[in-house]
């Protein structure tokens, strides 16, 4: 009985060790595991430790099945015909401002039988196109003779001066280059030919207008839907222009590269309306440009007014097999059919019909989910939205999930 007792507890203390032998192979094997997790490089290690999110992720995925999505654009009422874009107000203008082109605080010029000194002053134009009015002016401190002076080899001005201020000389647009040179001399003493004919100048001053055309243009952009391109009539620009009508020059009106209009519009009255042809008008992003070449326009009250031949509500088509139409009816699927708007504050207010079956939508919001399982059929499927007024739609999807 005690030799029994004794091989019992033999056998617990051997299943004790062993029990602890495996505890401590555990533990050592843990360590293992966690010493080579962090003796990784952080790129490893980091792609090791995010692989079961990324399969919970790729999971969450394949449940969702896209089955139609769309970028309508605008979607027009079938009963209306007209339609009215407006636009913001522009202001172009040009204007000049007297810039100092070159000053030199002095120079001499002389001439007499046997000595010839003439004088130069060399100014840049960077842009000769935008400068204007460009004048010459000096105080006269000594003089005797006739005083010449050439504008690029261009003699501009020879005549005797006989007080100290003159009227500015003017140098002629058709004259100016982008590097120019003004040269300054004297006439010879003639007859008196032991006298030395010469000038004195002071505080010569070269000044222009630079014209700023930084303001001489301004563009307006413009959707047009694919829907509203194909069934355009007619279009016109509407438009209002305040304005001198003594200092300005003519406006002109582009609309994609296409000038639309050149004059002198009528300054503080609505104008004639300007029809185009549908044609100058592209889908999608448009541009409308104005711009003047003299004075200061405010354009305002522009508006696009646009006539639709007969529009025709478009038919968005997608298709449920057998496998996911049984799935939708056993309550595994849902068809949410998901609509996004361009803005949270026009109202919008549609008829939305699938497979003939109508439902409406009256909101506000920027986004529209609805299940639609009681609609859809097995095979193809056809879905049409009809609006009160006119909407923009960003995005039409049709989602299982």
């Amino acid at each position: 009985m005690e030799s029994f007792f004794r091989i019992r507890k033999s056998k617990k203390g051997i299943q004790e060790a062993g029990a602890m032998a495996a505890a401590a192979l555990i533990i050592v094997i843990t360590l293992l595991i966690v010493g080579y997790i962090l003796f990784l490089p952080p790129a490893e290690r980091e792609k090791l430790l995010s692989e079961g999110d990324e399969d919970e992720n790729a999971t969450e995925e394949e449940i969702i099945e896209i089955v139609l999505s769309e970028t309508p654009e605008r979607i027009y009422p079938l009963t209306q015909r007209e339609f009215e874009q407006e636009l913001p107000s522009v202001n172009i203008f040009i204007k000049e401002e007297a810039t100092e082109l070159k000053k030199v605080d002095s120079l001499f010029t002389s001439r007499s039988l046997f000595s010839d000194k003439n004088a130069v002053v060399e100014f840049e134009i960077v842009d000769v196109e935008d400068i204007k009015n460009v004048l010459l002016n000096f105080v006269v401190q000594e003089s005797e003779g006739r005083l010449i002076i050439k504008l690029n080899n261009i003699e501009i001005y020879n005549r005797e001066i006989t007080t100290a201020n003159i009227q500015p000389i003017e140098l002629k647009e058709g004259l100016i280059e982008g590097t120019n040179v003004l040269e300054f001399s004297v006439s010879s003493p003639g007859a008196t030919f032991w006298r030395t004919n010469k000038y004195a100048l002071e505080d010569i001053l070269i000044t222009g207008s630079v014209v700023d055309r930084e303001a001489q243009e301004s563009k307006l952009t413009f959707m047009v839907s694919q829907t509203e391109r194909e069934n355009l009539k007619k279009v016109k620009l509407h438009f209002f222009t305040d304005c001198d009508l003594d200092s300005v020059g003519k406006l002109e009106i582009w609309i994609n590269n296409y000038n639309l209009y050149s004059a002198i519009p009528d300054c503080g009255s609505p104008n004639r309306p300007i029809e185009f042809s549908p044609d100058k008008l592209v889908p999608g992003e448009n541009q409308l440009i104005f711009k003047t070449e003299k004075g200061s326009y405010l354009i305002d009250h522009i508006r696009l007014t646009s006539e639709l031949e007969r529009v025709e509500a478009k038919t968005y088509y997608f298709t449920i097999d057998q496998e996911e139409f049984d799935d939708i009816e056993d309550g595994y699927l849902d068809a949410t059919l998901y609509i996004r708007f361009i803005d949270d504050e026009t109202p919008k207010e549609a008829r939305i019909l699938v497979n003939g079956l109508a439902f409406g939508l009256d909101q506000t919001d920027i986004e529209f989910e609805k299940v639609i399982n009681t609609y859809i059929v097995k095979g193809n499927n056809a879905l049409k939205i009809e609006p009160d007024e006119a909407i923009d739609v960003a995005e039409l999807e049709v989602r299982l999930e």
